[in-house]
């Protein structure tokens, strides 16, 4: 009775969230303790499917669902020893078998395992990678493929630094390695001397951003960006005031290219930063005085629109007040263009692009830390979950921008394919209605995960009373 209870209380939960549906509810029973408890969600390029990992200290545990979110098979193993710290990624073969990827902890080895849910049948290998004199800087699972990217340790005994990455691609529990080699390119340090993509990134560290999800604006203060797409890998660098450094990585011919954009010229200098999104780049520059915020196109090189605004001006091509907000707490407003512009100038330029279903929403504004003294004096270590979520510091300011330690000041527009400004009221976001049903459910919900699937996200969390995994659909509103 009382499980019937609970799952009736879900669905009621589910209705008042403003969610579409529930889409699978799937019995789970992870054993204590919960500390050792561990969800990763594998979704499938080709056909569309979707598996989900579940562990506890013995089992783990893969449910399968196709397409349409329905529940088809589940399969379970014994969990790998403990020297493998936690799931840092999967792969689909060509059969669409999934596997998972468990490391541990300096990823030098790696546990693959393989689940055949036609033979009903779980295979496992263990992978050593020659990582001694490599720092892992992001893991991620693109394509089907699961990726390593790693940089080369500084030799003593070299005088000149080689400038490459090397990027090691599982599948089907085998690996392939491939040296992205940037030795043709030149790049610049803050005081314009040559110095290498390698130095620059250890430097200011190297953000990943899922592409097409929400990116939350203080992410996108980090000065060196990596987008991963289905057919290339992009990377931005902004360290500079003057202008963008896109460089382009084919997949799979892992040839590289490069784009220098310019960044606004304002009459006095000012803090800048730029977002990937749909082959364009967006682009903030603002100071005390001005902003200005740009679109181009990548392909052409061309400057697709700009929209500028003075400390004396109205920001015309705004949807929201002039916001600001600590942390996770609700925030407050800004009166004046003039007083956001000195807010924003404080902390470092942040801009955020995300593709609604009407429009493109451009969050622009500035960002800075809040950290305690005691949280200045420790540092921010990194660890191997940080590194796996996407984030490789190296002291760059991606290892402060803690959102639940940041004050980020902003506003929200709303722009056309040509980037002109629609004075429409803002639609819900997909990814709020999340953030609310999680923080008014959070006894019910744990072990969440949050992906794009298809056209809507679906929110995927452990109900430990039920002994229910639950998956959820929810949508961006349209606005009108």
């Amino acid at each position: 009775m009382k499980k019937i209870f609970t799952v009736a209380l879900i669905a009621l939960l589910i209705h008042t969230a403003n969610a579409q549906a529930p889409v699978a509810m799937q019995h789970l029973e992870l054993k204590k303790a919960t500390s050792s408890h561990e969800i990763f969600a594998a979704k499938e390029t080709q056909n569309k499917g979707l598996t989900i990992f579940a562990a506890d200290k013995n089992r783990l545990t893969a449910l399968h669902y196709n397409a349409a979110v329905f529940f088809k098979d589940s399969l379970s193993t014994t969990r790998p020893d403990k020297e493998y710290a936690f799931m840092a990624g999967y792969s689909y073969n060509a059969s669409g078998q999934p596997q998972v990827y468990w490391v541990n902890d300096d990823f030098t080895k790696i546990q693959s395992l393989g689940f055949d849910f036609s033979n009903n049948a779980v295979s496992g290998s263990v992978l050593q990678l020659p990582l001694k004199d490599e720092t892992v800087l992001s893991t991620f699972s693109e394509n089907n493929s699961f990726f390593i990217l790693a940089l080369q340790d500084e030799q003593e005994n070299k005088k000149e630094r080689d400038d490459f990455l090397k990027l090691y691609v599982f599948n089907d529990g085998k690996y392939m390695q491939k040296v992205l080699d940037f030795a043709d390119f030149t790049f610049k340090d803050s005081d314009n001397k040559e110095t290498t993509l390698v130095e620059l990134i250890e430097e200011y560290g190297i953000q990943k951003i899922d592409v097409p999800d929400f990116t939350a604006l203080p992410v996108t203060a980090s000065k060196i960006k990596m987008y991963v797409l289905n057919d290339r890998i992009v990377i931005t660098l902004d360290h500079l005031p003057a202008f963008t450094q896109v460089i382009t990585i084919a997949t799979p011919t892992y040839a590289i290219t490069e784009r220098i954009v310019p960044q606004p010229a304002l009459d006095k200098a000012g803090k800048s930063v730029s977002f990937y999104s749909a082959d364009r780049l967006y682009q903030l520059k603002l100071n005390e005085e001005a902003l200005e915020l740009t679109a181009t196109d990548l392909a052409t090189g061309k400057l697709i629109k700009s929209h500028t605004a003075t400390d004396k001006d109205s920001i015309t091509f705004k949807n929201s007040p002039l916001l600001v907000q600590t942390g996770e707490k609700g925030g407050g407003t800004l009166k004046n263009t003039s007083k956001f512009l000195t807010r924003a100038s404080w902390g470092e330029a942040a801009l955020s692009v995300y593709k609604t279903p009407d429009d493109i929403m451009v969050v622009a504004g500035g960002v800075r830390s809040i950290l305690s003294t005691g949280d200045i004096l420790m540092g921010v270590a990194l660890t191997s979950a940080s590194v796996v979520s996407g984030g490789y510091g190296a002291g760059g300011i991606g290892s402060f921008m803690d959102p639940s330690r940041t004050q980020s000041v902003y506003f929200e527009g709303l722009f056309d394919e040509n980037f002109e400004h629609r004075p429409y009221n803002e639609e819900q976001l997909a990814i709020d209605k999340i953030s609310r049903f999680i923080s008014n459910n959070s006894r019910s919900v744990s072990l969440q995960t949050v992906i794009r699937f298809n056209d809507y996200y679906l929110l995927g969390f452990y109900d430990e009373k039920a002994k229910l995994y639950v998956l959820l659909q929810f949508e961006d509103d349209s606005a009108y």
